[in-house]
């Protein structure tokens, strides 16, 4: 035990180290994404604009073709578009900020730092994707925070766990105890979830809500985080959910303050799966 906990306090000590120094070895944001964030921080900014943006990456021109051309069959009689101007049009700014981050972290599961984990880390993506099309509902239903804001969080919540659990093959005897894993996991993945987040420049209302995903309990937690943390929670259920499970739910106090009965919650989980491959979200 004492060993193990030494090689905790290592990695723990060693990330600390990093973030002090602001030198944690995260793969960057790919150079279009933070593009076309800075173009739609601009109030005057243009469909045609934001479409040169994107024809610089093939691979999201493809998603945001796919969601637009989803987005019109799912609203009845949409005519499907190869014309990327129709397609922003389609699906608004928002959805062009959420299919770059969805493609942002497509080019960062793909780089040399995470091959070599991507069985353990597929779990992770899965999870992500999921939560990011449950959050999308969540605010949608509640109307409690801007859906496409919500998708983002959703998609990012865990990027702690997944950086953390990249680590695994310099800690190999640590990494092969489930248990103290989890327990150092929990106890540090929100942290530095947050401070990934900050790294990448994203609104401190996502790092926040990154941070507090775990304080259900918390009546000050921010109205982002407590759609993050109902999302969780849903996204962990079957697409069937039993009444129990949702009533257990719906007692909580964050599924309270967002105004969520069971029916909601039961709604929510039987549409999540195909809303997810609607919004080209899957990283599976």
């Amino acid at each position: 035990m004492a060993e193990t906990q030494a090689k905790e306090f290592s990695l723990v000590s060693g990330l600390a180290a990093e973030l002090t120094k602001g030198d944690l070895k995260l793969p960057s944001l790919p150079e279009v994404v933070i593009r076309i964030r800075n173009a739609l921080a601009q109030p005057d900014f243009t469909i045609d604009e934001l479409a040169r943006l994107v024809t610089a990456e093939p691979l999201l021109v493809g998603t945001i073709l796919r969601m637009a051309n989803s987005f019109g069959s799912r609203r009845g009689g949409g005519v499907e578009t190869t014309d990327l101007e129709i397609a922003i049009s389609r699906i608004g700014a928002g959805m062009v900020q959420t299919a770059a981050t969805t493609f942002a972290l497509r080019q960062i599961r793909e780089s040399a730092e995470f091959r070599g984990v991507q069985q353990l880390l597929a779990p992770e993506w899965t999870c992500a994707s999921r939560t990011a099309a449950t959050a999308y509902l969540v605010a949608h239903r509640s109307r409690k925070a801007k859906p496409d804001e919500a998708l983002i969080v959703g998609l990012i919540h865990n990027i702690g766990r997944i950086y953390l659990l990249s680590r695994s093959p310099r800690y190999p005897d640590l990494f092969a105890a489930p248990d103290q894993v989890a327990i150092l996991l929990d106890s540090w993945h929100a942290g530095i979830g947050k401070a990934i987040v900050e790294c990448w420049n994203l609104p401190a209302e996502t790092a926040l809500a990154v941070e507090q995903q775990a304080q259900i309990d918390d009546p000050e937690q921010t109205t982002m985080a407590t759609v993050l943390t109902t999302s969780i929670a849903i996204a962990a259920l079957s697409p069937e959910p039993t009444a129990e499970e949702t009533a257990a739910l719906a007692a909580r106090p964050d599924f309270r303050r967002l105004g969520f009965a069971d029916t909601d919650i039961a709604a929510v989980a039987d549409q999540r799966d195909v809303v997810g491959q609607a919004l080209g979200l899957g990283m599976a």
